[in-house]
């Protein structure tokens, strides 16, 4: 027993003074070990470390220099029993992103389903390479790590979802919400239902000057009416003053293309009130200012509350997006701490782009968050997701349709033509035609003008030819 005590103090003392970073975690993604190597060099104490469960998600910590201890979470397969391998990544307190490849090997039998545990072993060197942005076509399984890059750059936990891609689009996004965070100006979100308006609006109040600490109050401006609006901003305005609130409150107003035309002029007879200091963000499925342009919304409303106008495009218009869309949704199911996904199945991946999704973001979410409780796997498969999405792909793989046939078309066209060729045989000659047909001459006359033919259309052959 004494021997076996001191193999393990040995094995201990071996590990511990390792130069390579190297840590375990129990079945329960528990971190039970880690050696003086991999303490120094994520810059944290064993105590933020020891007893910690890995969730298998890209976390967004508020201060982009913060470690997450998730960021050390292996593969969910390897907890089934599969070597694999990924990359960890952070950001360091003095800067930069240092990249290490992790080998995790499952403890226990070669067949064990369920090992006693994972053993992680971090490479000294960098890959030889740094990633590249991928189409879709990408595996799916390196979504996750595409998904940490672009996160990276997402400094703030809440409301991040729709801003989540690489298309120009959502680049375009970004920027104007950062520009129009630093001016502190009114701003409107415009885009298709579902697309993420209500969270970039919030997500711009939470990043302006004042660091979110306006007071904002949600507005569903299609139940408004004048007196229902102006007694809501009154009371919202009151209770600021009254709670003594330092920042000049903020509106966020949700469809505001749906408020009635007598609200729009209650509203916008609060906005000229300078001594309010409104701030709004407002949301709507079409731009103000064409409303304003088509008579259907009051002009200089449009103009005040469009400073910066957001557009969002639909989900079916970056299709680019999709993979990193539907791993971050996967992750925050994982998140949550239960059942933990790796990604998704080749023909899972296949079925979710060839959907045209009509809800957007939010159809995106939901399905995500229903197939995930349906998930057996580490992986999310094609079975698990809702039946609707299996038959657009059929529909998609299916031809299309021949046109309609229109018999009355059809028939004109054949009785053209035969009009056309009995005079080419008749060599013009009507009385000749109308026998070769078998109508009365005045029917043939009737039929040409009804055509427009004559015997100049005809193209009457020379007397050799054997036409």
């Amino acid at each position: 027993m004494a021997r076996k005590r001191s193999n393990i103090n040995a094995l201990a003392q071996l590990l511990g003074n390792a130069s390579t970073p190297i840590y375990v975690l129990d079945p329960h993604r528990r971190i039970i070990y880690c050696n003086a190597a991999l303490t120094a060099w994520l810059g944290v104490e064993p105590r933020d470390l020891m007893g910690a469960t890995c969730d298998y998600h890209s976390p967004l910590p508020a201060d982009a220099a913060d470690f997450s201890h998730h960021l050390l979470c292996p593969p969910p397969e390897a907890f089934q029993g599969a070597a694999c391998a990924a990359e960890l990544s952070f950001c360091q307190p003095g800067g930069g992103a240092p990249r290490r490849r992790v080998r995790f090997l499952p403890l226990g039998g070669n067949d064990d389903p369920s090992p006693a545990g994972v053993l992680a072993v971090v490479d000294a060197r960098p890959p030889a390479e740094p990633r590249q942005q991928s189409p879709p076509s990408r595996p799916p399984a390196d979504w996750h790590a595409q998904l940490r890059d672009v996160l990276r750059g997402l400094t703030r936990p809440d409301h991040i979802g729709p801003l989540v891609g690489s298309h120009p689009a959502i680049a375009r996004v970004r920027e104007l919400i950062r520009l129009a965070a630093a001016r502190d100006v009114r701003t409107l979100v415009v885009g298709p239902p579902g697309s993420g308006r209500e969270q970039v609006a919030r997500t711009l109040h939470g990043r302006g000057p004042r660091e979110g600490g306006a007071p904002l109050a949600p507005l569903a401006c299609n139940l408004l009416d004048a007196e229902l609006l102006e007694q809501t901003v009154s009371s919202f305005i009151a209770s600021c003053a009254e709670l003594q609130v330092e920042q000049p409150p903020a509106l966020l107003l949700l469809e505001i293309d749906q408020l009635a035309s007598d609200a729009q002029r209650a509203l916008a007879g609060l906005l000229s009130i300078g001594e309010l200091q409104l701030r709004t963000v407002a949301t709507a499925r079409h731009r103000l200012i064409d409303l304003a342009a088509a008579g259907d919304f009051r002009q200089d409303l449009a103009f005040a509350l469009s400073t910066v106008e957001i557009s969002l495009p639909a989900l079916a218009d970056r299709r680019e997006d999709i993979g990193l869309l539907a791993q971050y949704f996967l992750e925050q199911q994982n998140a949550a701490g239960g059942k933990q996904l790796s990604g998704f199945s080749p023909e899972a991946f296949e079925r979710l782009l060839a959907y045209p999704w009509p809800g957007n973001l939010d159809e995106l979410a939901e399905v995500i968050a229903s197939s995930c409780s349906r998930a057996a796997g580490s992986q999310l498969q094609a079975e698990d997701l809702p039946p609707r999405l299996d038959w657009a792909s059929r529909a998609a793989a299916r031809p299309a349709p021949p046109p309609p046939l229109e018999l009355d078309q059809l028939l004109g066209q054949v009785e053209r033509e035969a009009l056309r060729r009995t005079l080419r045989q008749a060599r013009g000659k009507k009385a000749r035609a109308a026998r070769l047909l078998g109508i009365t001459p005045a029917r043939l006359l009737r039929r040409l003008n009804h055509f427009g033919l004559d015997t100049d259309d005809t193209t009457v052959p020379p007397p050799h030819d054997s036409t």
